[in-house]
């Protein structure tokens, strides 16, 4: 019995293996099919029509956005005056400043960026009762003054290519502050438009700007035409007639201030990521100052010294054409000194400067103050010309400095020194620089910096002194009699030396 099962068994065994290895030879000839139809199918459907497709999705989800960044900074300033004849003055101030930066990019051609900046004091201030220039458009978002968000930047770039020569147009509220060398002291990597060494402050109007390296063969070769507009001539709406008890025309002429327009070229001669060289020329219009025509608010807390204790005094005023001025300035930049001298040379910076500035007064004759022995104490006389002369006057300034390595990866130790000459006039006012520009300095200027990573450059910390000995009176003024350049020494009431020792912690992201 054992013998005739064992077969049958044997025999059971080997058919059920003939039949699942048939089974499996089925089932691989049907994934054969399948693979086969998917091959099929996939070589129908366009590769390249899917990753266009995938393309135009990115680019409109890249485009259909603004995107943000942010610059905030923390800062403790401690200023200090030498007056002379008078006792020095001093301040402590804490500010923050906020500067949102927006970008978008709808097509490959056309960009906006812009920027929105609040420059705030610690709590309440009386800075409204005291400047009657503290939100002047110069420099609106580069003074500390309330929590209000001012338009820092905001215009548009639109660009192209005239055969080898890339061009670019461009309208709206420039990137005018914080410039060309300036741009190192303000631990900033990509400088703004202008060499910040004449031209540092806030306007509006157009550029035109022509790369010519591809032609020329010359590294970094362009040309810029810049168009401002520093004072708009225009009245506002509905300001009284008197006459008709009813409202004036709105936004026409005024006919008691002028337009003020600046019309400049930039070149960047060459650039070849070690050398930079730079230029600038700019014609300025109908340049003006403060034409006074009345007194308002002034009081005396000590009658027996009129002129020490006359305070609250308020100037009714317009603004007057005085003439035009030009100016330029040529600069150079050296990214790494020498070529493999030393590690510490090839990561300093050093830099040179060369500015002008030229008045061409027209006869106009605003009227300033002028003070008196007798009551009010006060007459208003006319006082024509640019910088306090009917004569054209030419200035100068030189402006040099270095940045080099820290002690620590990643630090930065910067120094710098300006002088400019009696009639030297600079259009810096949104210097970032609590005791006014020191480009501007009809003197001698220094400053000292230290910057430091705390986390990389999301978060860093800079340490600043800056030291101006003044030679003459009205270097950050306007370009009338309030530009007079007299001798500090002699001068009463006149600034001899300022400082400003700055510590900050600032994030960017």
């Amino acid at each position: 019995m054992k013998k005739f099962i064992a077969p049958l068994l044997v025999g059971a065994a080997l058919t059920s293996a003939f039949g699942a290895d048939e089974s499996l030879k089925q089932e691989i000839e049907a994934l054969k099919a399948q693979m086969a139809e998917l091959k099929s199918a996939q070589a129908k459907v366009n590769v390249e029509a899917l990753k266009n497709q995938l393309s135009e999705v990115k680019a409109h989800d890249a485009g259909d956005n603004i995107k943000w960044t942010v610059d905030f900074r923390t800062a403790y300033d401690y200023v200090d005056y030498k007056i002379q004849g008078s006792e020095k003055q001093d301040n402590g101030i804490w500010t923050n400043k906020l500067i949102l930066g927006m970008a978008s990019q709808p097509v490959d051609n056309l960009v906006f960026k812009g920027s929105l900046a609040a420059y705030k004091a610690f709590g309440q201030n009386n800075v409204a009762n005291t400047s009657y220039f503290q939100n002047f458009d110069w420099y609106d978002s580069q003074k500390p003054n309330d929590s209000t968000i001012r338009l820092r930047e905001a215009y548009f770039l639109y660009f192209g290519d005239l055969g080898d020569v890339h061009y670019s147009a461009s309208f709206g509220r420039r990137p005018s502050v914080d410039g060309f060398l300036a741009n190192l002291r303000n631990d900033n990597e990509n400088p703004a438009s202008p060499i910040s060494h004449n031209i540092n402050m806030e306007f509006d109007g157009a550029s035109f700007k022509f790369d010519f390296d591809k032609v020329t063969g010359i590294s970094g070769l362009y040309a810029k035409l810049c168009l401002g507009r520093g004072f708009s001539d225009t009245t506002g709406a509905y300001s009284m007639n008197m006459n008709t008890m009813g409202f004036n025309p709105a936004y026409i002429n005024d006919e008691n201030n002028p337009d003020m327009d600046l019309a400049g070229l930039i070149i960047q001669f060459f650039d070849n990521g070690q050398y930079k060289l730079m230029a600038n020329y700019f014609i300025a219009k109908n340049m003006m100052d403060m034409n006074i025509h009345g007194i308002g608010g002034m009081y005396m807390t000590d009658p027996s010294n009129p002129f020490g204790s006359l305070t609250a005094m308020t100037p009714i005023y317009n603004f007057k054409d005085v003439g035009d001025m030009t100016g330029g300035a040529l600069s150079l930049q050296v990214n790494g000194i020498g070529d493999g001298i030393s590690d510490f040379l090839d990561d300093s910076i050093f830099f040179l400067s060369y500015a002008f500035s030229q008045t061409d007064p027209n006869g106009n004759a605003a009227k300033g103050m002028m003070g008196t022995t007798t009551p009010p104490y006060m007459a208003l006389v006319d006082m024509p010309g640019m910088l306090g002369s009917t004569d054209k006057k030419f200035g100068s300034s030189i402006y040099t400095g270095v940045q080099v390595p820290g002690i620590m990866k990643g630090q930065r130790l910067g120094l710098e020194y300006n002088h400019g000459s009696k009639y030297w006039r600079s259009f810096t006012y949104g210097e970032d620089t609590l005791v006014g520009s020191k480009l501007a300095a009809r003197g001698d200027a220094y400053e000292i910096y230290y910057i430091m990573p705390v986390v990389g450059k999301n978060l860093t910390a800079q340490l600043s002194y800056v030291y101006i000995d003044y030679d003459y009176t009205g270097s950050d003024t306007f370009f009338g009699w309030t530009g007079t350049p007299m001798d500090v020494d002699t001068t009463a009431g006149a600034v001899k030396t300022a400082q400003d020792i700055r510590l900050s912690l600032r994030y960017r992201y």
